[in-house]
């Protein structure tokens, strides 16, 4: 959980601040060069990656996991029609970043004739590792390192007129070594000693077929596509005499699906609505046995099958209608459907070899239906300030079949809330935004779904010329009372902003944000045979980011900038995991209350320019992270590192 967390937050600093490479600074003519009826825009930057690296390695590489080698950073090539009227295209662009061996790859084509063909084509590739957590006393278990590629293409007939066809397939796998729990019993499954990792392969396919007319003045957009998913496990031998499979755990399915959209844009009534339709059908088994060789002693007696076939359809449905009512004054209405079922035949069955007891466990259906309503009303009271206020109307119904015969169970839940909020201008330069939501739900399902909470918000921006101020504040409280148990949250957020360019050659930009987030839960647990009830958890997070950069233009030969990046939780104060809490005195939920940790990145990097076509760039970046304390079972030591990277590249364009 906490390597997730701190990749989010890392793809957030990633958004605010500029990054390292590939180099943003252009490179070659801006208008490009004209060759036979084609302009050309092009650049590319390959160079060289150093790394170093401190402290624990599976934390760096489940976070960052850059490595050393040559890169091709990053390419830009653009081929266009100067007419319009190219003899086979009009427009060829090709896009790179990473190639090589970075962690993160990508590539995006399009080739495009006018008023006849229009071809997209996106591949990606991304490094996942995930070094596991402690489990059952067993170090490293749910271990992964695979390889996820996807591709999607899409081809557009007709692009630029009133009809127009669509023709798409896309594709992704994720294989690599891994260690699972999956099918375990009662601990988790890991290769007996000598035998390798299980073998991951995730493949999906899809394939899309479509159209786009217009009829009456309402444009129309349907899509129909099939999605194949296969998933195997599979173990290969280590071992002379081995098995070759020691886990079988298929999974099969297949999702056709129907999108549909409509649009119409008149002077005084707007129209939209989208709907879809997956009809899913899932397949899989789970076979495990310790008697087999080479099988998993840590199942014990017990011979466990889970297997099933079933149906998951599933349609949604939101349409929304815009009157304008009066010069000042409009009318939003926008209702929504959500309906899904699980619907099959599914079985759970265990064997005890030694005592002859045989378990079942069956599912039949479970079936969730949201019908959902809001309506808005706008009204520019002034030039300079305009009020909207909106009200909400859900109604979600949740049914569950345990098996064949079995009542049927359901649970009603509807949700009532009111919207309000003004848009002021009071100087042309500034704007300001202040909104409010307050809900209440009558029988809300699970202990963190909201029942009444309200939330407030704010937004304040100054903009004149090259300056610019921006403000957020937001604050969202649920306090909740339900039968089974307790939880209530209360989250508080507050940003800042600003970007300045003083000069053409000088600019400078800094955000700042803080979260803080308390969530109070209700515990009811067995500990040493003895059922506790009435137990309470407090979980207090403050978060803390911040991004900073420079840029500066050396004599119009050089540019330089530089960056630094800082996440800080700093929990809830205390200095160590077993400190003060909340609620219940075991360790374990002690020290889960909070999760203090930093991670630091101060980055630079400088750009020579050696000629109009060439330039030469030296970058580097520091990555720090350290965790405080955490605790899963047994404390285990910080997880920290300290990793350094820079690199050396030529961006040129010919």
């Amino acid at each position: 959980m906490q390597t997730l967390i701190l990749a989010l937050l890392m793809a957030g600093a990633c958004c605010a601040q500029q990054v390292v490479t590939p180099t943003q600074d252009p490179v070659g003519p801006p208008a490009g060069d004209n060759t036979s009826d084609y302009n050309i825009v092009n650049s590319f930057e390959t160079g060289y990656r150093w790394t170093s690296l401190g402290g624990d390695l599976d934390e760096y590489k489940s976070q960052v996991n850059y490595d050393s080698g040559v890169r091709l950073l990053g390419s830009s090539f653009g081929m266009y029609s100067r007419d319009g009227h190219g003899k086979y295209f009009d427009e060829l662009t090709l896009t790179t970043v990473g190639l090589g061996g970075d962690p993160y790859e990508s590539a995006t084509l399009r080739i495009a004739k006018n008023n006849l063909y229009r071809f997209d084509m996106t591949w990606r590739l991304n490094d996942y590792y995930n070094p596991g957590l402690t489990s059952a006393g067993q170090q490293g278990v749910n271990f992964r390192d695979t390889q996820y590629t996807s591709q999607d293409d899409d081809l557009t007939l007709f692009p630029q007129s009133k009809i127009k066809f669509f023709i798409g397939y896309s594709r992704s796998v994720q294989e690599g070594p891994e260690i699972t729990s999956i099918g375990g019993f009662p601990t988790p499954t890991i290769p007996p000693s000598g035998v390798g990792f299980t073998s991951l392969r995730d493949a999906t396919n899809e394939y899309r077929l479509g159209n786009e007319f217009q009829l009456l003045g309402v444009t129309v957009n349907w899509m129909h596509g099939w999605q194949d998913f296969k998933e195997d496990f599979l173990t290969p031998p280590a071992v002379s005499g081995t098995p070759t499979t020691l886990l079988t755990n298929p999974y099969h399915g297949t999702s056709p699906y129907w999108r549909v959209g409509l649009f119409t844009n008149r002077k005084w009534f707007n129209l939209n609505g989208r709907f879809t339709y997956t009809g899913s059908r899932r397949a899989y088994v789970s076979d495990q046995s310790p008697f087999t060789p080479g099988g998993n002693p840590n199942l014990g007696p017990f011979q466990v099958v889970t297997m099933g076939t079933g149906n998951r359809p599933a349609a949604t449905g939101n349409l929304t209608i815009t009157i304008l009512l009066m010069p000042k004054l409009t009318l939003t209405n926008s209702t929504g459907l959500y309906n899904i079922r699980t619907e099959g035949d599914y079985e759970f069955l265990q064997l005890n070899n030694g005592t002859g007891q045989f378990v079942t466990q069956d599912f039949q259906y479970l079936g969730i239906r949201t019908i959902t309503n809001r309506t808005d009303l706008n009204y520019q009271f002034r030039k300079w300030i305009g009020f909207f206020a909106g009200y909400d109307y859900s109604d979600r119904s949740i049914g569950s079949i345990l098996t064949l015969g079995a009542p049927l169970y359901e649970q009603t839940n509807i949700l009532n809330a009111g919207v309000f909020g003004v848009r002021a201008r009071p100087l042309p330069a500034l704007t300001i935004l202040l909104s409010g939501e307050v809900g209440h739900a009558n029988r809300p399902f699970a202990p963190k779904s909201d029942k009444n909470y309200q939330t407030l918000n704010a937004r304040v921006q100054y903009k004149k010329k090259s300056l610019m101020l921006s403000a957020y504040a937001q604050t969202n409280y649920n306090n909740d009372s339900i039968s089974l148990t307790a939880y209530s949250s209360h989250a508080r957020t507050y940003a800042a902003n600003v970007s300045w360019a003083p000069l053409g050659w000088l600019s400078f930009n800094a955000d700042y944000a803080k979260l803080h987030l308390d969530t109070l839960g209700g515990l009811s647990f067995f500990d040493s045979g003895e059922l506790l009830q009435n137990q309470y958890s407090l979980y207090i997070s403050n978060l803390h980011t911040g991004n900073i950069g420079l840029r500066f233009a050396l004599a119009k030969r050089a540019d330089l900038y530089a960056g630094y990046s800082h996440i800080q939780d700093t929990g809830d104060g205390r200095d160590n995991p077993l400190g003060t809490g909340f609620g219940t005195t075991i360790p374990a939920f002690q020290a889960a209350q909070t999760f203090p940790m930093k991670y630091l990145s101060p980055l630079a990097r400088v750009s020579v320019r050696i000629s109009d076509r060439i330039r030469w760039n030296v970058g580097y970046q520091y990555y720090g992270y350290h965790e405080d304390f955490f605790a899963s079972g047994d404390f285990l030591p910080d997880n920290a590192y300290r990793a350094t990277t820079a690199y050396s590249s030529v961006l040129w364009s010919f």
